[in-house]
């Protein structure tokens, strides 16, 4: 009989698909394995995305949000406030007595436009303005040469303070008599000068605003001796390290702090400074 290589083939291949098959016996395993991970794959990634903590809402997210500001202009804001405004006004708003009146649910807040807060803070008020009801001078720009746009988001955050729920604060115990408050009063030439705006600004919450001294916080410097006694090198160098509690010489028991909280002060500002403190004594 003659060959016949196609029948050959022929007779063959099925044989050859069989061994085919039997070489790959995990073939069903495979699928099935691919089959679960179809069905559980997305609920092992909603299991995972559910465990992941969300991002925490920023603190000032919602009071931005009925304010129709950013977040991060309030957080601006507040950072502002503390170096510029806090120390006559509170850290919290509260005000600070015989200084800054209260600025959290402050009727002169609330009854102000914007434009207007932004003008009180960008000129501040003099000793002799009608509207200066303290005595004490308020200095321009927080004394801190606040930026056009720090100053709008101070306003801001003054906005922020206000809880319409509650009834606005009383300031009666902000409003001085001014013509029995003998002693404290100051030359012109004094008044509103660089010195006296950052004397105000650093030192007068607790020497106050003439030097005059606040009993239970700082000793008067418009009849220190001390001051007398120091060169302005030497006060200078005083004012920039401050005056801590375990100081021998702390007869007050509280803490001065360096240049007086302020630590932006510059050499130039404390020179201008010791220069308002002499002219204390004159």
């Amino acid at each position: 009989m003659g060959h016949n290589p196609s029948r050959k083939s022929s007779e063959q291949t099925p044989a050859g698909e069989a061994q085919h098959q039997r070489k790959d016996p995990y073939r069903w395993h495979a699928l099935v394995v691919v089959l679960i991970m179809c069905v559980t794959g997305p609920s092992l990634l909603a299991a995972v995305a559910y465990a992941v903590p969300a991002q925490p809402e920023h603190p000032l997210a919602a009071a931005a949000a009925e304010l129709g500001v950013t977040p991060l202009s309030l957080q601006v804001g507040k950072v502002k406030y503390a170096a510029s405004c806090s120390l006559c006004h509170g850290s919290d708003g509260t005000g600070v007595p015989r200084l800054g009146k209260p600025l959290r649910d402050s009727a002169y807040v609330r009854n102000r436009s914007d434009s207007e807060l932004f003008s009180i803070i960008a000129y501040g008020r003099l000793t002799d303005d009608p509207e200066n009801t303290t005595g004490t001078l308020m200095p321009a720009r927080g004394g801190q040469g606040l930026s056009d746009q720090s100053v709008v988001s101070v306003v801001a955050y003054l906005r922020s303070m206000q809880d319409f729920s509650n009834p606005t604060v009383s300031v009666e115990d902000w409003v001085v008599d001014l013509a029995s408050q003998g002693g404290t009063d100051l030359a012109s030439d004094l008044v509103g000068s660089i010195g006296h705006e950052l004397f105000v600004a650093s030192c007068s919450a607790c020497h106050g605003s003439a030097g005059e001294g606040v009993e239970g916080l700082g000793l008067a410097l418009d009849v220190s001796i001390f001051t007398e006694s120091l060169s302005d090198e030497d006060l200078i160098k005083f004012i920039k390290s401050g005056r801590p509690t375990w100081d021998s010489e702390n007869i007050t028991g509280l803490d001065m702090p360096p240049k007086g909280g302020n630590p932006a002060l510059s050499e130039e500002q404390l020179s201008d400074i010791v220069t308002y403190i002499r002219n204390l004594h004159e």
